[in-house]
Formats: structure tokens, C-alpha cells, sequence
């Protein structure tokens, strides 16, 4: 099972002239190939045959590959190339280790070649310091290959659903396409490549003794190399003649034929050639042997539809195939590279976005330049995190759509145990487009009948209330709806304090009172979720269909608020960094398309139009833009954690592509599909593992440390599903602020549980200032 390093079968759009060089035996071919792709696609051959001198096969291995380079010359001058720098496959049949698709180590000699100085070493570089010491042409040797894989890529260029090669002649072998997670000697496990099994040696290892017959011994018995080749003996042409001869000879022997009289000639060892069996069978042999074959391998595999197809000219055709794929990979990923190196960010680059970011969170914080800042950092109002003596019962209220939930959240003091219960309400339509009145007597009565179900009914209790619209928070307990967004219009709350329309449909009821209420953030809950286990938790992020962060901050340095004691979490709300050109150095073509392609064209942006332009060109589903392609938001974040899961097979990528309506998509479609969703990811966590170091590094020095111990709280099914995303991201924290020690743990819940921690700790903050 050798790797040859062709990592692709013909797709139908390989073009240009190729070299061939055949090379087995004392005579050998030198061959022009010009592929022609397009409607006229076919294959046009020249070739000459040139010989090799007796003593040239047993001189030095210099004077040797010296007389190749000398054929080579006389053909290109033939031809009137030699100017031209073609590349070439060089089909080398004799035993080889290959360590490169154009490097391949001589182990031995065979068929009577005996230069010096050759075995051991690697051939290709052999015949290149031939050529340039002639200097008189020069050529471009792509591939090595042997003609099993030859057969392969001839038929493949017919047929693209050929995938296995097959050899059986004088010896047999047989060469097919395997996944590289498979190949373990190798590093790398995207794609496929072609293993060459050497099938011939299978039942050297006593396998297939039980099905070897006397006469099977016998002729292993009387070979060149006993022992060795098992296979091969029992199927290829070198030993079907000597079989039928034996055969015949048993059979004599029994008076079954010939009346029982052999001749001298049927007792001749090697007298009866495999020739003779041709020639009796006629010109039905061949379709005989498929015959027998496509049915044996229908009866063994009846899942599996298998067609045979012959080849032509594996080692000359086939070899300049080879090359021409390999040509045509070597094209796309200089062109791949060139694409996807505009997504690649270096080290320098990463640190300039630190910087930009530390830059931007001072503009937040700043009273003058607040207003202008892309990075808002918003004052939560929430002005410590748990101690773990919150305790008592606790209302969460999560509007953020037509559906919402009411929760009942128990927080004992000293047990970092809550116990919740929750219930899901919806919002008829007409509600939500009605007034808002109707819409905050309809979130009324859902709490009162969640009390009620709970037996609780007539209660006062603080609730946190996750409203997620936007809003502006003047205190912990105020927040001015901005906008309606999520297809809510209900009327007389734009510009509205939402907890005073709240409180007031509670009076309206009269069933049961709020004694606090608390507008959350989501992020900043999902740090108290985090935090009530974790002291050290004082940092919040979220990524997921959004990114935000929060942390602690300095009064002293919230300049838009009187108050210099103590600390407060501040909502940075860093998705729109980069809405003033901080970004612009780093944001691709790609990212400008995502950008005006959004609802809110120049912010938020992000990367994923790259599809589009590697199919455009020529590097995806064969140039073929699907309408399928064309829609917008078709790749959504749960496919590319998907495609980018280690344990995922190429032909499960395929099948997510084909899910998606991207039908006609091959194993090579896939790789690139891969290979983009993980530059494309990657991107993403190195952008936020430099944007939390800006932060962590602004934490420590506020506080005048070297070194920084903090945790992070953390939600958002990009971090959550993604199988490399969170790895990077620490790995870009790490490297860039190296002077903090970060601790991520995931938050579950924060727009509940959080909400209700973070009116916790407010209620508990209210009492130790009244006790004081």
C-alpha cells in the first residue's frame, strides 16, 4: 500500500503540451502529449523509441541518465520544442520508495540494468543534473509514476468516475484512490491520493494457503524467487501458461488426456507460453476475462456498480495524464493561495488590531470622543460580581421575540446551587403590531399565570428583565427602547422607559408586585452565570449568530459617569469596531461584499463570499455558478463547524454541500470547501483572540499588575460547536498577552439564569448600602 502522491483523477479541464518519458527497458519512448479540454477534448500522441546501449546498462549511473538526457535533446530538437520548458512525466519502472510526487528512491536494479551508483539514490534528481549539465534544454519533471496508476488516469480522462487501476499482463498490480486520513504514514488527512498496493506479494504472509492447489506450490516451487509473489503467480500472464501446462500434465498422467501419453514438449518447463491460451481463446479472451470478472466482483460486492474499461497506453498517455493533473492542481493552488492569502493574517497584523482595539475602548470610555467611538463601551450598571451570599427567589423575564420565557430562578446562599424553572409564552401578531399598552398587558398576564402555576400567586419579587432591542441604559433599573426591531411595531414604547411600562401594567393587574427590576445585557449575564462559580470570572463574550464582550472596568475610567469608586461591567458592544476604517487594512473584497450584502451595510462585518470567487474562477464545481451559490446566507455557521469536524469523511462534506442544494460537487470541491471554512474561521478566532487582548491587557494595567489571573465567561455556538475555533483563539490570546492567565469556561443560560444573578447582586449591593 504505497502512497504515489496523485492526489486528483482527470476533471476534464486539463490542457497543454506534456512530455513522457517511458522507461523500462532497453528500449524506451520519449512522447509529445497535447491534451485539448473543452468541446473538442481528446489527446494527441507523438512518440519515438530510443535505445539503450548494453553497455550503457551496466555502466555508471552518470553515463547512464547522460544518454537519457542525450534522447531527450535529439527528440525536443525533432519536434522543435527545444526551447520550450515542458513539464514531463517520467514513468520509472523499476522498485522505487517514492517520498514526493516528483521524487522517488531507486531500491534495485532489475530486467538486466546494472549502472553504479544509482541504487539508493533518487532518480528524478539524477536526470535533472544530466540536463543542466548538457545546458542545451532544459524541462520541468512534475511526476513519477509507475503504469498501474497510468491505466488509472487514462481511462479517468473518459471517464471521471474511474478510480481504480488494474494490471494484469505478465505481472498484475492494482492502484486506487484512498482517503488520506487512511494513510497513516503520512501527515495530512484532507483529500484523497492514490495508494499503489504491490497486490502482486499478497499471500506472502501464508493467507491465502488454503486456497492455493499442489500445482500452485509447484510453480512457485520452480520460480526465481520462492516464496515471494504469491498472488501474482496464481493470476498474472508470466504463470498462466506454466499452469495450464501442469494441469495438462496431471491430467496425462490420469489417462484423462491424450490417452494418456505426454510428449517431451508438454514436460518442457515454460514450453506451454501463455500466448497459446490467447491464441486458443481468440479474439474472446479478453471480453472472456471481463466477462468472468465483472461478474465475480458483481457477486462479491452487489452494492457496488463496477464497470471495466480499457486503457490505453498507461505509461506514455497515462503518465502525460498524471501530469497534467498534477500540472492543473499546481496552477489552482498558486490561485487558491493567492485568494485565500487575503484572509491569512500575520502576527504584526494581529498586534496592529490589539492596538486598534485598545485605541477604540479608550474613544468608548472617553466623555469627548464617546459619541464618535465605534466601540461604545456602555456602562451595564452592574457594579460587582457574586460573592456567593445572594440568596432568595428571583423573576427573569427574556424578550427577545415573538416567543419569550418566564423564569423562577432560587438562589441559596452558599451552596453555588440554582434551582430554576421556566415557561415559554408567544405573542400573537396582533399584539405585537398593536399598542403597547396590549403588549405589556399581554407580558403581565404571562406572569401572573407562571406565579399561579408556581402557587405563588398575589408575590413580590425582583425580576431581571432581558430585553433584546436596542436600548440606552441611564441606570440599572431604566432603559430607553431606541428602536423596534424583529418585526415588533407595537406602538407608544419607542423612546419609552421599558420598566416603567412594565411596572405600570403590573398596577394595571393588581395581582401580584415587582419590588426590583433589572435590565439586562446578555453578555453581561452570561459573566454572572460564570462568576457566581468562579470569583476570578470577570469577563463576559459571546460568539455566536453575534460577538460582544464585557469586563469589569474602573469607575475612574468611565468618564461619561460622576462616580470614581469601585468598578462596573462595561457593555463594549465591539461588533461594530471597524465602522471607523479601523479595520480597513485588514478587510478583504470578501468582506466588502458580506458588508453590502448585510441589513446594516458598514457594520458588524464579516468574512464569507469566498465560494463565489474561487467557483468564478474556475477553482470550484468546475466554474459552474449554481443559483443554488447565488443566495444569500445559504452557508450559515452550523455547516462550517460541520465541514471542519477532524472526524468528518470528505464524502460527508459532500453530502452537507449537496444538502445545501450544491449538487455535482467532487471529493476535490470538498477539500476547497474545507480549506475555506477553516481560513475563514480561523480568521474569526485570531480577530477576537486580539480583541480579548486588548482587554485582558487593560484589566491588568489598570490595576497596576504584571501578571494578570482572570476568567471568562463564555456562550455562542460558534465557540460552543466550533471544533477549532476556540483552540486559535486562545492560542492568539496567549501569544499576544502573554502576561495574562485566562481561564475560559462556558456560561449556560445568561439571558435567564444571568439575568437573575445579576439582580441578585444588585438586591445584595442595595442591602449592605442601606445596613451602611
Amino acid at each position: 500500500m504505497l502512497p504515489t502522491f496523485v492526489r486528483s483523477t482527470p476533471d476534464g479541464t486539463e490542457q497543454g503540451e506534456f512530455l513522457s518519458l517511458d522507461l523500462g527497458g532497453a528500449n524506451f519512448r520519449v512522447l509529445l502529449v497535447k491534451v485539448v479540454s473543452g468541446e473538442n477534448r481528446r489527446v494527441e500522441m507523438q512518440n519515438e523509441i530510443y535505445v539503450i546501449p548494453e553497455d550503457v546498462m551496466r555502466g555508471t549511473g552518470s553515463g547512464f541518465f547522460d544518454h537519457i538526457a542525450a534522447c531527450l535533446a535529439q527528440f525536443l530538437e525533432k519536434m522543435g520544442i527545444k526551447e520550450r520548458k515542458l513539464p514531463l512525466g517520467f514513468t520509472f519502472s523499476f522498485p522505487c520508495q517514492q517520498t514526493k510526487m516528483d521524487e522517488a528512491v531507486l531500491m534495485s536494479w532489475t530486467k538486466g540494468f546494472k549502472p553504479t551508483g544509482v541504487e539508493g539514490k533518487e532518480v528524478v534528481s539524477l536526470l535533472r543534473q544530466a540536463i543542466k549539465k548538457r545546458g542545451d534544454f532544459d524541462i520541468d519533471v512534475v511526476v513519477v509514476i509507475n503504469d498501474t496508476v497510468g491505466a488509472m488516469m487514462t481511462c479517468g480522462y473518459d471517464d471521471q468516475h474511474c478510480e481504480i487501476g488494474l494490471i494484469v499482463g505478465t505481472g498484475t498490480n492494482a492502484c486506487y484512490m484512498e482517503q488520506m486520513r487512511h494513510l497513516e504514514m503520512l501527515d495530512g488527512d484532507e483529500g484523497r491520493m492514490c495508494v499503489n498496493t504491490e497486490w502482486g506479494a499478497f499471500g506472502d504472509d501464508g493467507v491465502l494457503d488454503d486456497l492455493r492447489t499442489d500445482i500452485d506450490r509447484d510453480i512457485d516451487a520452480g520460480s526465481l524467487n520462492p516464496g515471494q509473489q504469491l498472488f501474482e503467480k496464481m493470476i498474472s500472464g508470466m504463470y498462466m501458461g506454466e499452469l495450464v501446462r501442469l494441469i495438462l500434465v496431471k491430467m496425462t498422467k490420469q489417462g484423462l488426456l491424450f490417452q494418456g501419453r505426454a510428449t517431451p514438449e508438454l514436460l518442457t518447463t515454460g514450453h506451454f507460453k501463455t500466448s497459446y491460451i490467447y491464441t486458443i481463446e481468440s479474439d474472446k479472451f479478453v471480453n472472456l476475462l471481463l466477462m468472468i470478472l465483472h461478474k465475480m466482483v458483481r457477486r462479491l460486492v452487489p452494492d457496488v456498480d463496477v464497470r471495466f474499461l480499457q486503457s490505453q497506453d498507461g505509461s506514455g498517455k497515462g503518465a502525460a495524464m498524471v501530469t497534467a493533473v498534477a500540472y492543473r492542481l499546481a496552477i489552482q493552488q498558486a490561485e487558491r493561495k493567492l485568494i485565500l492569502d487575503t484572509l491569512r493574517l500575520s502576527r504584526e497584523q494581529l498586534l496592529e488590531v490589539k492596538e486598534r482595539m485598545s485605541d477604540a475602548m479608550l474613544k468608548g470610555l472617553s466623555r469627548q470622543t464617546h459619541q464618535q467611538a465605534s466601540v461604545k463601551m456602555l456602562p451595564s450598571f452592574v457594579r460587582a460580581t457574586p460573592n456567593g451570599t445572594e440568596h432568595g427567589d428571583f423573576l427573569t423575564l427574556d424578550l427577545g421575540g415573538s416567543s419569550f420565557r418566564v423564569l423562577l430562578v432560587r438562589v441559596r446562599a452558599g451552596t453555588k446551587h440554582v434551582e430554576m424553572n421556566q415557561k415559554i409564552y408567544s405573542i400573537p401578531q396582533e399584539i405585537m403590531q398593536g399598542t403597547g399598552e396590549e403588549l405589556f398587558d399581554h407580558i403581565v398576564s404571562s406572569i401572573a399565570d407562571f406565579l399561579e402555576y408556581k402557587g405563588m400567586k398575589g408575590a413580590s419579587l425582583p425580576l431581571g428583565f432581558t430585553f433584546s432591542f436596542p436600548c440606552y441604559q441611564s441606570r440599572l433599573d431604566k432603559g430607553i427602547l431606541l428602536k423596534w426591531t424583529k418585526g415588533f411595531k407595537a406602538s407608544g414604547c419607542e423612546g419609552q422607559d421599558v420598566v416603567k411600562l412594565l411596572k405600570e401594567a403590573v398596577r394595571r393587574r393588581m395581582e401580584f408586585d415587582l419590588s426590583f427590576v433589572a435590565v439586562v445585557n446578555d453578555t453581561v449575564g452570561t459573566m454572572m452565570t460564570c462568576g457566581y462559580e468562579d470569583p476570578q470570572c470577570e469577563m463576559g463574550l459571546i460568539v455566536g449568530t453575534g460577538t460582544n464582550v464585557c469586563y469589569m472596568e474602573e469607575m475612574r475610567n468611565i468618564e461619561r459617569l460622576e462616580d470614581d469608586e469601585g468598578q462596573m461591567c462595561v457593555n463594549m458592544e465591539w461588533g461594530a469596531f471597524g465602522e471607523n476604517g479601523e479595520l480597513d487594512d485588514f478587510c478583504t473584497h470578501f468582506d466588502q461584499t458580506v458588508d453590502e450584502t448585510s441589513s446594516t451595510p458598514g457594520k458588524q462585518r464579516d468574512c464569507e463570499k469566498c465560494l463565489m470567487e474561487l467557483t468564478n474562477k474556475g477553482l470550484l464545481y468546475r466554474g459552474k455558478v449554481s443559483e443554488r451559490l447565488k443566495t444569500h446566507g445559504i452557508f450559515e455557521t452550523k455547516f462550517l463547524s460541520r465541514i471542519e469536524s477532524d472526524r468528518l469523511a470528505m464524502r460527508q462534506v459532500r453530502s452537507i454541500l449537496q444538502h445545501l442544494g450544491l449538487t455535482g460537487s467532487t471529493c476535490d470541491d470538498s477539500v476547497l470547501v474545507k480549506e475555506v471554512c477553516s481560513v475563514v474561521s480561523r480568521r474569526a478566532a485570531q480577530l477576537c483572540g486580539a480583541g480579548l487582548a486588548a482587554v485582558v491587557d487593560k484589566i491588568r494595567e489598570n490595576r497596576n499588575l504584571n501578571h494578570l489571573s482572570i476568567s471568562v465567561g463564555v456562550d455562542g455556538t460558534l465557540y460552543k460547536t466550533h471544533p477549532h475555533f476556540s483552540s486559535i483563539m486562545q492560542e492568539t490570546l496567549q501569544d499576544l498577552a502573554p502576561q495574562c492567565k485566562i481561564l475560559f469556561r462556558k456560561s449556560e443560560d445568561g439571558s435567564g439564569k444571568g439575568a437573575a444573578l445579576i439582580t441578585a447582586v444588585a438586591c445584595r449591593v442595595r442591602q449592605e448600602q442601606s445596613e451602611n
